[in-house]
């Protein structure tokens, strides 16, 4: 990021209203500004997918540091992440509950 992209973040911060989300040029990530609390502005990083441009999930997941997204990188790396998501779908994103063979 160059000087000047650094500045229009911290313009884009200090204009926005608390829980304001501010769209980036990287799809799916945004920059929320929280209230301020003890003289101390917080900012985070949401990850929420996007469709079209806008944002697929009401809350996304929200990241402060390095360590946070790194813990978030191995939990998706982790391969029994996808077979858990597979699982779960099967049996619970249809609207009809499964039907039990006996």
């Amino acid at each position: 990021m160059n000087k000047q992209q650094k500045q229009n973040l911290v313009k884009a911060v200090e204009q926005a209203a608390p829980w304001e989300k501010i769209r980036t040029n990287l799809d799916g990530v945004y920059i929320v500004k929280t209230p301020t609390h003890n003289d101390c502005q917080t900012v985070f990083i949401e990850l929420n997918p996007s469709l079209n441009g806008q944002p697929t999930k009401r809350r996304g997941v929200y990241l402060k540091n390095i360590d946070e997204l790194n813990s978030i990188r191995r939990i998706c790396e982790n391969e029994k992440l996808e077979e858990l998501i597979n699982v779960v779908n099967q049996y619970y994103s249809k609207k009809e509950p499964p039907r039990i063979e006996i």
